[in-house]
């Protein structure tokens, strides 16, 4: 599957086929110009076209529609991580809040849960206001817990954020987590073998029409999107930047990299921190067993948390093109090298394959889950991590001009769009927003200041 050539560190140009990407979209291949608009000097490059790139076009065109807005895609349009992932919309993060206040502080903590919690609700909001066709479904989202050594640091995680909440009430995130143990974890969630459960409201959704109809909406508004078009340096010109293309070269005054997993190939100052690592995550799609239909579990989206393959899974709803399909990611651990340090999705790992194609049975049973459903496809997608966990956003310093919103650590879904948020402010001089994570600034890496 797949295959072909690329230059180290950038898009490959055969990837593999993501279940979300089947038909293509109408503009997966739109060039508003045929030719290269190589004699406009525009307000912004950006450099992109997953959700990042479309939030941020979408929040400049919506503070100022007389913009000039040119947008660079290496291959087809929503075709890097956000057109490649599981199909959640989940904050999920709540795990790592001691981790976080330790790291950055009971206020960063805190910001960072309210940034999480509000991207998803911001998407919802989104889709709603725009009448976006992407499958988005209203669901419960769980975290569960197969040891009862896990499950007990959980529990303390919980007490222990929630002791902060109530110290710090206004800037706390509102979700509420329903905790249940044992017996009743089993029964509510459906999975035999766990010990306890977390759940919170969240969604699903098919990202890549999410992401493609953002898209559309900019477009509208005077957008020039080119597809199949590699953005290959990026050069300081006087008071702005030029944009090297395998088509030619482009100008702006100001030029946003949402890049994710491919930036390094951009920005050899980042590239040298090594702060940022490019990882290829993996997905199957897998017809459910044969004595699984009507379980609670399939209504859900789930994430299994102690297992070290990092498993989670949602099912396809009643009504929706794949119903039934459960679409099943995880199984890095498989990987000799965890998967990272590769910007090539053109592949999929066989064992991490065929681990994902028989990983549901592991998890309800055999009895539970029945015979085993057919393969319906695996698909990999490049994801940008950070050794923190946190994205990098802002603009680089000492390069005025030059944007970034980057690494955002396969959680995409839960701050790119709150992130470019407050990208656009910053870009559009009001300066870094109260509540941004000032743990998310670019500047903590490229000039080793910390928060």
């Amino acid at each position: 599957m797949g295959g072909g050539e690329s230059a180290p560190g950038f898009p490959h140009p055969h990837p593999t086929e993501s279940y979300w990407q089947l038909p293509p979209h109408a503009i997966a291949t739109h060039r508003t110009t045929p030719q290269l608009p190589t004699s406009t000097t525009f307000d912004y490059v950006i450099v992109g076209s997953g959700v990042s790139a479309a939030a941020t076009a979408y929040k400049l065109f919506s503070r100022d529609p007389s913009l000039s807005i040119l947008m660079l895609e290496a291959r087809t349009a929503a075709s890097g991580a956000s057109g490649r992932n599981g199909g959640h919309c989940r904050p999920g993060w709540w795990l790592r809040f001691k981790r976080h206040h330790d790291l950055f502080g009971e206020e960063e903590a805190l910001r960072f849960e309210r940034l999480e919690e509000e991207t998803v609700q911001d998407i919802a909001a989104f889709v709603r206001a725009h009448d976006v066709d992407c499958d988005f479904q209203d669901v419960e989202t769980a975290d569960v817990f197969l040891t009862e050594e896990e499950w007990a640091e959980a529990l303390e995680v919980k007490r222990f954020r929630e002791e902060v909440q109530q110290r710090r009430p206004v800037i706390r995130a509102r979700m509420q987590l329903d905790v249940r143990h044992g017996a009743e974890a089993r029964a509510y969630i459906g999975t035999p073998h766990i010990v306890g459960s977390v759940t919170y409201p969240a969604h699903t959704q098919n990202p890549y029409l999410l992401v493609c109809r953002m898209l559309e909406l900019s477009l509208a508004r005077g957008l020039n999107l080119q597809t199949n078009t590699l953005a290959t340096r990026i050069v300081k010109a006087g008071a702005g930047w030029e944009v090297e293309t395998d088509r030619g070269t482009v100008r702006a005054r100001r030029v946003v990299l949402a890049t994710n997993g491919y930036t390094n190939a951009l920005h050899a100052g980042l590239a040298a921190t090594k702060f940022l690592i490019p990882a290829r995550n993996q997905v199957a799609a897998i017809r459910p067993g044969t004595n699984i239909d009507g379980d609670p579990a399939l209504r859900k989206s789930i994430s299994v948390e102690d297992l070290a393959t990092g498993d989670y899974f949602m099912s396809r709803a009643p009504g929706l093109k794949g119903e039934g399909d459960v679409l099943y990611g995880g199984g890095k651990s498989l990987s000799e090298t965890g998967e990272r340090n590769t910007t090539d999705d053109s592949v999929v790992h066989a064992d991490i394959a065929t681990y994902l194609k028989h990983a549901a049975v592991r998890v309800f049973g055999r009895e539970k889950w029945g015979e085993e459903g057919p393969a319906v496809r695996d698909w990999t997608g490049i994801v940008g991590y950070t050794p923190d966990k946190f994205p990098l956003v802002g603009e680089a310093p000492g390069e005025q001009g030059l944007w970034m919103s980057v690494g955002m650590n396969g959680h995409g879904m839960a701050m790119a769009f709150r992130c470019a948020e407050a990208l656009v402010e910053m870009m559009t001089g009001g300066g870094e927003p109260e509540w941004f994570p000032r743990a998310f600034r670019l500047e903590r890496v490229l000039t080793k200041k910390t928060v």
